[in-house]
């Protein structure tokens, strides 16, 4: 199965690197990065980077969009049976293969689990339904249709996006091995800023 990793990028030039290095180069049929009209040299790594790593595709939003912007635009370009997405400043565990080498095209959704930078769990369980909406998966590119990131003040934007695709109904594997490391609290995160615009 041809698998397109997905990362938009705005001023991570901190953490962009570490982000590419932890992507299995033996797994990634394609990388997809949106550089989101960053003001910093996250662009400058991208291009050097590029240059020995030839699945490397960057994409430019000439300003800034936004996240969910980014995440539709990646999701159109890709050109893999599979789509994982992982967010600039975290970065996969090496267990990320051994979810990898589960990807058969037997079923939509292949879900991992994720450690906070805390040390705490995030565990995706069969019965969370609309919960835990984060990057805890590896999708079928056919599958997602016309589910996209929304921006609204009420939730961040992968709400809608997971929402629409479990209402799909996927057949999913539950992989059980937490592989994906969650750079969270992070002041200034999506997460972040969308609890502050909360209150």
């Amino acid at each position: 199965m041809n698998i397109s990793f997905l990362s938009p990028a705005y001023n991570s030039a901190q953490w962009i690197k570490t982000m590419l290095d932890s992507i299995p180069k033996d797994y990634a049929f394609e990388i997809l990065i949106c550089d989101d009209g960053s003001t910093d040299n996250t662009l400058e790594i991208l291009e050097e980077y590029r240059k020995g790593c030839p699945q490397l595709k960057i994409l430019i939003n000439e300003e800034n969009k936004g996240a969910s912007h980014s995440y539709n635009r990646l999701i159109a370009e890709a050109a893999g049976d599979y789509v994982a997405i992982i967010d600039s400043d975290d970065m996969y565990l090496p267990t990320i293969k051994d979810v990898l080498r589960q990807v058969d095209g037997e079923y939509d959704i292949y879900y991992y689990n994720m450690l906070r930078k805390d040390g705490h769990p995030i565990i995706k369980r069969e019965t969370d339904g609309y919960s835990w909406s984060g990057q805890f998966k590896i999708i079928r590119r056919s599958f997602i249709g016309d589910a996209h990131f929304t921006v609204k003040k009420e939730h961040a934007g992968d709400w809608d996006f997971n929402r629409a695709l479990v209402d799909k109904k996927p057949k999913c594997k539950y992989t059980n091995l937490f592989a994906y490391w969650y750079n969270y609290p992070r002041e200034n995160s999506e997460s972040f800023l969308h609890l502050r615009g909360l209150k």
